[in-house]
This record gives structure tokens, C-alpha cells and sequence, in this order.
């Protein structure tokens, strides 16, 4: 798995999302998501990103990397309004998360970000966190995102990304490579859509010399061939994925005949 920076962090290109498929409560899918961190071990999928807006995702996070929390590496999210809200949810997904340390914290949707900055901030001071991040799903934001990564208080932003969403290509990213920050890509599948609306099969024929079998991988290496991008957080609920996830990690750096490719022929199926 190739390592990149973000935010002076170094992760894995290929990680985890936990949105809706750690949302989960009975002994059975506790189970599943058991495997899901053991295949990430394994596998060098190591970064796990989550937020309290996920339900119950801290605290299966929690619970399912038990013993395993030097081999992984945290992200969570800050989302409510008020200093004090802020500091009490702050605390409570440490608590939820069993950690000592959490290696990204994050402004979820820039929610009352100007107050929860310095209680960040000192967080890092502490050597509690690593680094403090923004996030936003919407294009509408990128100015307002901008704007604080001008301001050097932040060492990530979290974006979706994918061949059917280019926007953060225009103007975020190429500001996040200047000013050294690094970018976790959400939505790297368009929320599965490029998997599950295809109305024919992709052909993986000419990406098979790169590793790729299935196009679900085709999507993410396509995403991850931007060196810009530091992860793709991908989400799932099978154990399995997350094995040939990492397999798109190995796939390299792709020619840009073959993101052509990949993107075209993603729209040609859909």
C-alpha cells in the first residue's frame, strides 16, 4: 500500500469510511464489522474516518478495534454548535473510540467552525490530535473552505471526488498541493452509484495489466492516481471489499489514457 501525507500525517491511499455501515447495533453486524478491522490490518487499510453524525459508528469503532488501535489510525469529526457543545462532543469521541490520540480531527460541513478551531487547536498543542481538518459535500462551500485553508490553521480538507464529480479539481486541490494540505476524498464510488446504476458491465480488460478485476477498483485507482489526494475513504459493510480495496491501492500511479478511460467508460455504462 503506498503512504502519502496529509497534513504531515502519513496514511494509506486507500482507507475506511464508516458512514451508514458502522450505524449498526446487533451481535451479528458487530460481528461483520470484527472482520472489516481485522481485513484492514491485514491489508494496510489502517485509516478509519467516522463522525457523531454516523450513529453509532464511534462506538462500534470503539469496540471492533480493541487491541488494535496502535496498527490504525483515527478520524472523527466535530458537528454541533456551541464552545461548549463542542468540547463535551470532542470528549465523548475519544471515549467512544477507546483512544488516547485521534490522528484527524475534523470540522464536519464547517459547522460553527470558527468556534471549535481553537479548542482544536490546543488539542494539538497537547499532541492529542495531529491534525485539524474541514469538511464539505457541497460545492457551495469550496470558497468558504478556501478561505480557511489560506488561513494555515488546518492541515486537511475532506471533499468528494469521483469521475462523475470533478468540482474540487477547478480550484481545491490545486490550492491544497500549494499549500501543503491534504485532501481525504469521500464519495470515491459517487455513493455507489457508478457501481450499482450501470445499466451494462464495464470492461476491466484493459486495466487487468494494473491489477484491476473489478470496476469498483477501476474507481478508486482512478481517484488515487491524483497524487493530490492523500486517501479515498470508501465505505462498506463486507468484510471482503475491503481486500480488494487495497488491491486498488497497489494498482499505481495510472497513465492518463487510463483515468480516461475509467471515467469514460463509466459514463458510457451508466
Amino acid at each position: 500500500m503506498e503512504y502519502r501525507s496529509l497534513g504531515g500525517a502519513r496514511v494509506p491511499i486507500i482507507g475506511l469510511g464508516t458512514f451508514r455501515s458502522f450505524d449498526v447495533s446487533s451481535e451479528t453486524d458487530i460481528e461483520s464489522r470484527h472482520k472489516i478491522i481485522a481485513n484492514c490490518v491485514e491489508t494496510g487499510v489502517t485509516f478509519i474516518d467516522s463522525s457523531p453524525m454516523y450513529g453509532r459508528s464511534e462506538q462500534v469503532i470503539g469496540r471492533t478495534t480493541m487491541g488494535q488501535q496502535a496498527n490504525l489510525q483515527f478520524a472523527t469529526k466535530v458537528w454541533t454548535r456551541g464552545r461548549r457543545q463542542g468540547e463535551v462532543q470532542i470528549e465523548q469521541s475519544f471515549e467512544l473510540m477507546k483512544a488516547d490520540h485521534i490522528d484527524v480531527f475534523q470540522i464536519h460541513n464547517l459547522l460553527d467552525w470558527q468556534t471549535h478551531l481553537e479548542p482544536l487547536e490546543r488539542l494539538k498543542d497537547e499532541g492529542r490530535i495531529s491534525v485539524i481538518g474541514i469538511t464539505h459535500y457541497t460545492t457551495s462551500a469550496f470558497p468558504e473552505m478556501m478561505r480557511i485553508m489560506r488561513s494555515k490553521r488546518i492541515g486537511s480538507v475532506q471533499v468528494p471526488y469521483n469521475v462523475g464529480n470533478l468540482a474540487c479539481t477547478e480550484e481545491m486541490l490545486p490550492l491544497a498541493e500549494e499549500l501543503g494540505i491534504g485532501v481525504i476524498v469521500m464519495e470515491p464510488l459517487g455513493q455507489g452509484r457508478f457501481l450499482r446504476q450501470l445499466r451494462r458491465q464495464p470492461s476491466v480488460e484493459p486495466l487487468k495489466e494494473f491489477g484491476l478485476s473489478l470496476w469498483a477498483q477501476a474507481l478508486l485507482a482512478w481517484v488515487v492516481s491524483d497524487r493530490r489526494v492523500s486517501v479515498a475513504i470508501p465505505a462498506t459493510s463486507r468484510p471482503e471489499r475491503i481486500i480488494e480495496n487495497a488491491q486498488a491501492g497497489d494498482a499505481g500511479h495510472l497513465p492518463q489514457d487510463v483515468r480516461d478511460y475509467i471515467r469514460e467508460e463509466t459514463m458510457r455504462c451508466l
